[in-house]
């Protein structure tokens, strides 16, 4: 067995058949409780804009989860439209057999179809958003080409009319219901890329730009962001979700610790790669191999001591404990400060870890966090797909229904699309897509 075909099973994981949830039709008619569905906004990161398969782009934003929470109220829910194949690097699935071969295609800079909108989108969810963003007020033109990330400058438009922050866009809307899920860049940026670089900016004592954010500048953000929704939004419904672990998404758990020999498949080689102390060794029980690592692996880097992979495709165990220790302490953050402000928890980390643990049942389908197989996350291991997003937007209804006294319908999973394959999304054939895709490029810019 070679290690590209090795590599390519693991795609093909078997899905926990324990199910955690499962997502009942509710026979009476939908009723909202305390809930003034009039106005529904989404404030967030790329999990809210429904980044996909790599890329941001309208088919894909279809079944964003606030999208069809929208649609569950009601009500009226503008997006910023990306045209196909939208911003980043979409990918397909072209096949799982004999080989799991995904393709992409690149795309640069696109408007949206409905850039002049004539007031902030519904959806202002920026991919590669940290928490810091809810409330800055610089530039968001310079902020796109400063962080090259093109989604502030595409999605937050007319500072002047609109609001000079992302909070303060929301806010011109004048919204009733509001969800606000942030924070997930602020370890992720670190987790990503292997502990090679951050968003911290020093106050911890680090140098900048090397850990996540620094708890401080975390919580100083948060009660900010929070205080500003709560003074002029006093009578908004407010629903925080919390930080799910990001170790359990299939970014890092789908690469084995240790791979067959091509000549003996029944002896497993280790992997060697530089950790945080640029030291040469292999990797433990406790690292783990990110996906990006993949296609070194094909090619027999990291394989020996003497050609280790790079220390970004591999977070050792110092560096798990210090994202753990960074999503507990967001999440506590998180918590205190709505309590204070008197907004909802979704309990998103709770949520996941049991998925992660148990598997989730819908009706008539299983799904669990393996990559491809598992069917929650898309195709770039990081972000959700169609269903995951339903999975998703269910959460947050069944918490609207639990502290609202309202009885709004469930998304049906088995209504939206699975893993994009060959004609999914596009009618474009095959042949117009560029040859298999080079696993590195599975990190957005943002996140390199």
């Amino acid at each position: 067995m070679t290690h590209r075909r090795f590599l390519a099973s693991l795609l093909l994981a078997a899905v926990v058949l324990l199910p955690a949830c499962s997502e009942d039709v509710p026979v009476a008619d939908q009723s909202f409780g305390s809930l003034n569905p009039s106005t529904y906004v989404a404030v967030g990161n790329s999990l809210t804009a429904g980044y996909q398969s790599g890329a941001l782009f309208e088919e894909g934003q279809r079944y964003s989860y606030p999208n069809l929470i929208a649609q569950r109220l009601g009500v009226t829910f503008v997006q910023p439209l990306m045209p196909y194949p939208g911003t980043g690097e979409l990918r397909y699935l072209e096949s799982m057999s004999p080989s799991v071969v995904i393709k992409a295609k690149t795309q640069g800079q696109v408007l949206p179809s409905n850039a002049t909108h004539p007031a902030p989108y519904h959806n202002l969810g920026i991919p590669g958003a940290i928490m810091a963003d809810a409330i800055d007020e610089s530039d968001i033109i310079q902020r796109s080409v400063t962080r090259q990330n093109p989604f502030y400058a595409l999605i937050m438009r007319n500072q002047a009319n609109f609001g000079a922050s992302l909070l303060d866009q929301a806010i011109k809307l004048n919204p009733t219901v509001m969800t606000f899920w942030m924070g997930n860049n602020d370890v992720l940026g670190y987790a990503a890329t292997g502990g090679t670089k951050g968003t911290n900016v020093g106050l911890d004592g680090n140098p900048p730009g090397t850990r996540p954010t620094d708890r401080a500048f975390f919580q100083q953000r948060v009660q900010g962001a929070f205080a500003k929704i709560k003074a002029a939004l006093p009578n908004t419904k407010v629903l925080v979700a919390n930080l799910p672990n990001p170790l359990s998404t299939p970014f890092f758990t789908t690469v084995p610790r240790k791979i067959p020999n091509p000549q003996n498949p029944t002896q497993l080689l280790s992997i060697y790669y530089r950790n945080h102390n640029d030291q040469v060794t292999t990797v433990s029980d406790n690292d783990y191999v990110l996906l990006t690592a993949q296609e070194f692996l094909q090619q027999g880097i990291g394989l020996s001591p003497q050609q280790p992979l790079p220390s970004r495709y591999v977070l050792d165990d110092v560096e798990v404990s210090i994202v753990l220790e960074a999503v507990s302490s967001c999440n506590s953050t998180l918590d205190a400060a709505a309590a204070q402000n008197g907004f909802t928890m979704v309990d998103m980390y709770g949520f996941f870890n049991d998925i992660h643990k148990n598997g989730y049942a819908a009706v008539g389908e299983v799904f669990s966090t393996a990559f491809i197989s598992g069917g929650i996350f898309s195709l770039d291991g990081l972000h959700l797909s169609a269903k995951g997003n339903a999975i998703v937007a269910n959460k947050f209804i069944q918490t609207m229904n639990s502290a609202f006294g309202a009885n709004i319908h469930y998304v049906q999973l088995h209504t939206l699309p699975g893993i994009p394959g060959p004609g999914r999304f596009t009618k474009r054939p095959a042949s117009a897509w560029s040859p298999d895709l080079r696993v590195p490029s599975l990190l957005p810019s943002w996140l390199r």
